[in-house]
């Protein structure tokens, strides 16, 4: 068969694929073989365009601008899906996989699903098809941006796609009156994968981009975190309705909100609104298809809730106690998946009006930072509250640890910053109080994954809180045999070294500490591209970061580099593995009865 032939049979496939479920929205029976045939085409789809980018078949647009003979058979995988068509089969595959998974007992539910993927499918066939055909295939390819070269982009977003596309699950359930332990399993489900999906992201983010920062409030972030803190609200939210302290209404809607904030996040990373690294800058023209897309979707979806029935919850409860912390704490997390949003979407909604206004991390920092921390402090009062009220006297003592706290960081440390020195006392108030609670037996392994979920938050931002007060950095052109001192340490130039790899040539320079080789930071040409690319060193010790780029070349044989000191930043990270275990386990305890 010519190779030229390849890219039609792909498309042949989706074609099929829209065909099959076309009649599974529409057929009366057999809708569990008709998705199955559903899923199992696109499987077929995407399995075929990993092919040619395994094989670096350049009859495929797709493979022309994403790929390159040279380049690493890993980031010749992961380029399927690092680009704008083959993510949207990607995010196709894993909806039919999590949709057949979760609602194979449910003919309606597989019918909504495969309704889902058909107006995905017309996006992709019309829009933004992976199989478009080069009517002259180059010999070779434009590679992938360096990047997305990164052993972690393999892994991320399958992760945050999967989060993504299961939380059409819950909302789906919702509408068929399912809201079982299967609707507590699936949201889980979807937090916990978000959340890894996140985190991910995050890591990928602080040692490749070179900056040494964890978040840069980027659209692209902001379109995975709001989602997350929204299905946080939820599941919260399922506690008190099963108690009947809440109205179904309130789960029925977060539900909602979920999936559709997932839905403008795919619009905003797709629809060029936005120019970022996380992005796929595409024409306005497939923005206003998918905005279509995500109306087709998201109308039948919010009339089939708006017809259900809600009873208004049963109890009222007064004063402190947990059922108002944990209505309040709902209530914060909305609000700040609001402010999120709203910064996000606002500088966009002036682009029409031809008003250019950028919204970045200050805004973010000053809006949703308060927001935040009375959040902390109501999950550090969790501990010693019942139905019936709080313990006033048991709370009393880590509030005190966090106290004193404050005040030594404050005045033996000179921080004056209000909002650091309010968000470290909230992170030392969650902490001690999870673990005083745990010593006076207010807990049980059922409660394991909420403790460990919570105090990876508490741990989190007292990493997050003490790396921004304490880091140091330093710009530095030094030669080899010169050293830099940083709090303490002796990091010495011994060399630099050419490199060659398949798809790019550099240099590494190698930093000793006590005669042994400690940071290798690298400076790359892709000449596929033509693009410089840094590559960060990180030198972990106990909980601190050594941080250093390599920087420019300078006349007197001499190189530029950034370093930088981050002090108890492992904390952070030891944090979000925390939380993501914490939804792992949880996703077993949504199978108790």
């Amino acid at each position: 068969m010519p190779v030229s032939w390849s890219p039609y049979i792909g498309q042949g496939l989706l074609y099929i694929a829209a065909l099959m479920a076309g009649i599974t929205v529409l057929s009366p029976q057999y809708k569990r073989l008709l998705y199955g045939a559903t899923a199992i085409i696109s499987l077929g789809a995407f399995a075929w365009l990993v092919f040619a980018h395994l094989t670096s078949d350049f009859s495929f647009v797709n493979v022309v601008l994403h790929s390159h003979t040279q380049k690493p058979w890993l980031y010749k995988l992961s380029g399927v899906w690092g680009n704008h068509e083959g993510s949207m089969l990607l995010w196709l595959l894993l909806m039919l996989g999590v949709g057949g998974t979760a609602f194979r007992r449910l003919p309606q539910g597989l019918s909504f699903i495969a309704y889902v993927a058909l107006a995905i499918l017309l996006f992709m066939i019309f829009a933004c098809n992976p199989f478009t055909a080069v009517l002259v295939p180059p010999l070779e390819g434009r590679d992938l941006n360096p990047l997305l070269q990164d052993p972690l982009l393999a892994i991320h977003p399958p992760v945050l796609y999967l989060g993504m596309v299961s939380s059409l699950v819950p909302v789906v359930l919702m509408s068929l009156h399912e809201t079982d332990k299967r609707w507590l399993l699936w949201t889980r489900f979807s937090w916990a994968f978000l959340g890894i999906g996140i985190m991910l992201g995050s890591f990928w983010a602080y040692y490749e981009l070179g900056w040494g920062g964890w978040w840069f409030w980027d659209p692209v972030e902001n379109a995975a975190l709001v989602p997350w803190l929204l299905q946080t609200a939820s599941f919260h939210s399922y506690y008190l309705a099963r108690q009947g302290r809440l109205s179904l209404g309130v789960v029925k809607w977060l539900s909602f909100a979920v999936f559709a904030s997932c839905l403008l996040g795919l619009f905003i990373i797709r629809s060029g609104l936005v120019t970022s690294v996380h992005s796929f800058a595409v024409g306005p023209e497939r923005g206003i298809f998918l905005l279509l897309v995500c109306g087709v979707v998201l109308f039948p979806l919010g009339r089939r809730l708006l017809s259900l029935h809600t009873n208004s919850p049963s109890l009222k409860q007064q004063g402190i106690n947990l059922i108002t912390a944990l209505k309040l704490g709902i209530f914060l997390l909305c609000f700040s998946a609001f402010t999120i949003a709203f910064g996000t979407l606002y500088p966009l909604l002036l682009q029409v009006f031809d008003i250019q206004l950028t919204v970045g991390a200050p805004y973010f920092n000053a809006t949703v930072v308060p927001i935040m921390l009375p959040t902390l402090a109501l999950m550090a009062l969790q501990p010693w509250m019942t139905v019936s009220g709080i313990d006033k006297q048991a709370s009393l003592s880590p509030l005190l640890i966090a106290t004193m706290a404050v005040l030594i960081l404050g005045y033996k440390f000179n921080q004056t910053r209000l909002l650091l020195l309010l968000s470290y006392g909230a992170s030392v108030w969650l902490i001690s109080s999870l673990l005083l609670g745990i010593k006076a037996q207010r807990w049980s392994w059922r409660k394991a994954p909420m403790l460990l979920a919570h105090l990876g938050v508490g741990v989190a931002v007292l990493g997050m809180v003490l790396c921004l007060a304490f880091e140091e950095e330093k710009l530095i052109a030094l030669k080899p045999g010169q050293s830099i001192e940083m709090q303490g340490r002796n990091f010495s130039l011994a060399s630099i070294s050419g490199i060659k790899a398949e798809n790019y040539m550099g240099q590494t320079a190698f930093f000793t500490l006590n005669q042994k080789t400690v940071l290798m930071p690298q400076k790359r040409f892709y000449w596929t591209q033509g693009i410089i690319h840094q590559e960060t060193s990180i030198y972990s010790s106990g909980l601190n970061h050594y941080y250093v780029s390599m920087g420019d070349h300078y006349q007197d044989d001499a190189w530029g580099f950034r370093f930088a000191y981050k002090p108890w930043i492992n904390l952070m990270w030891l944090g979000f593995v925390a939380i993501g275990l914490a939804g792992l386990m949880s996703l077993g305890r949504s199978k108790e009865k």
